[in-house]
């Protein structure tokens, strides 16, 4: 049975830790764009930065991860995010994606839980801030494969 969240309550962090390696994979599977700042330290110089530094989108998966975890099918299915990144994040960075239930409202009749939620790095240091909300976690998670008796592969 899935979790029903109250105001105040602190969402199950994710944490990750970024090397260039990922930074690099992320940039290819994402979107390919070439050399630029997230994925090549000549480009970054280039940039007037002294090295490179993951993308905006890296930490929104970070996101996207938390929300998954904690909300499963609601969040998949009509979540809704809205995010600024405030401090940039570099290879070696250990960084932290939560979340903080802020109300509960309604939608369309239905309960919606609004939140805050961030990233910061290993010094406490908000990389992103932002707001999402979603229906109260379904238990369900209709992306993870299930062996023939039901449990989870």
């Amino acid at each position: 049975m899935a979790v029903v969240f109250k105001t105040g309550d602190q969402l199950q962090p994710v944490t990750h830790e970024v090397t260039n390696e990922k930074m690099i994979e992320f940039e290819k599977c994402v979107w390919d764009r070439g050399r630029n700042s997230h994925s090549d330290i000549n480009a970054a110089k280039a940039d007037g930065i002294h090295r490179t530094i993951a993308s905006g989108q890296n930490q929104m998966a970070f996101l996207h991860e938390l929300m998954e975890l904690n909300f499963g099918d609601a969040w998949v299915y009509g979540g809704k995010i809205s995010v600024r990144y405030i401090h940039p994040v570099y290879a070696g960075d250990h960084l932290t994606a939560t979340g903080l239930v802020t109300s509960i409202g309604e939608f369309d009749g239905k309960p919606r839980v609004e939140l805050q939620l961030w990233c910061e790095n290993q010094d406490g240091r908000k990389t992103s801030a932002g707001t999402a909300s979603a229906a109260q976690p379904s238990s369900m998670r209709s992306w993870v494969k299930k062996n023939s008796e039901g449990a989870e592969k």
